[in-house]
């Protein structure tokens, strides 16, 4: 079980991710998925999860996290979504799982007097400059595992939509900022590219909600009904509508010692 510690994060940022909770992924078993590979190429490079002491920073829904707990120790997981928070919750206690504890707070207003085995932080916006990289050594004992984007992503569903908008997609480049901040400090690191593609089906509501709440973030209001239109073109004979995005990520991993 979870033992929710509320911390006060910025509204914005709350209130986005809360709304992406309801489309967000979750926990999902199997050794073949996203989430296993890249443990296993964390693991394969030297990261030892067993027995350890692991701070999740972004955890959002747990997928990384309760995959963590069965090995670790202890799993501390911090994010700004209280949502989040709720169905990492959830799905913990459906896997029998009790050696996490949630804090629910932004990362800059997170404190905690503790040192971790293993810092993680995959895909969060929350490590952004050096201030907030600082940070995750404060908290670190010996590994970092730090997963950043390389490159935008490239989402097939809503690709259409942004030309309609006029919008330009966000360019996400934080595993660069990352090694340059690493190179800084003088930390040895192994950068590891990794590019694929994500295939996710949804429901139809999963995936106009989840169009929706994105391009809300642009500050663009849409035409529902236009929405709701252009996702009928990625409806299989199955009734489940695919979305289809290419990506390509670094996992980053180094140690303090």
């Amino acid at each position: 079980m979870c033992a929710l510690e509320k911390k006060q994060g910025g509204p914005k940022g709350r209130e986005f991710w809360n709304a992406k909770a309801r489309t967000f992924p979750r926990f999902e078993e199997g050794d073949a998925n996203y989430e296993a590979r890249m443990l296993r190429l964390a693991t394969d490079n030297g990261v030892d999860f067993r027995g350890k002491d692991i701070l999740d920073v972004g955890s959002g829904s747990g997928m990384y996290t309760i995959r963590l707990a069965r090995a670790a120790a202890s799993v501390v997981a911090v994010d700004i979504s209280d949502e989040m928070l709720r169905i990492l919750e959830e799905d913990a206690r459906q896997q029998h799982i009790h050696n996490i504890t949630c804090v629910h707070s932004s990362w800059d207003d997170f404190s905690l007097e503790q040192t971790f085995d293993v810092v993680f932080a995959s895909m969060t916006p929350a490590i952004d400059n050096d201030e907030s990289s600082d940070k995750l050594m404060t908290f670190a004992h010996n590994w970092v595992v730090f997963m950043g984007f390389s490159d935008s992503m490239r989402s097939d569903v809503l690709a259409g939509l942004f030309t309609h908008y006029h919008l330009t997609p966000r360019v996400f480049n934080n595993a660069q900022t990352m090694r340059h901040w690493l190179e800084r400090r003088g930390f040895a690191y192994k950068a590891l590219p990794v590019t694929d593609q994500w295939v996710v089906p949804h429901s139809q509501e999963k995936l106009l909600d989840s169009c929706l709440t994105t391009l809300r973030s642009y500050e663009v209001e849409p035409d529902e009904e236009l929405v709701r239109e252009h996702i009928e073109a990625f409806r299989d004979d199955q009734g489940q509508y695919i979305e289809r995005t290419d990506y390509s990520v670094e996992m980053i991993v180094w140690q303090k010692k």
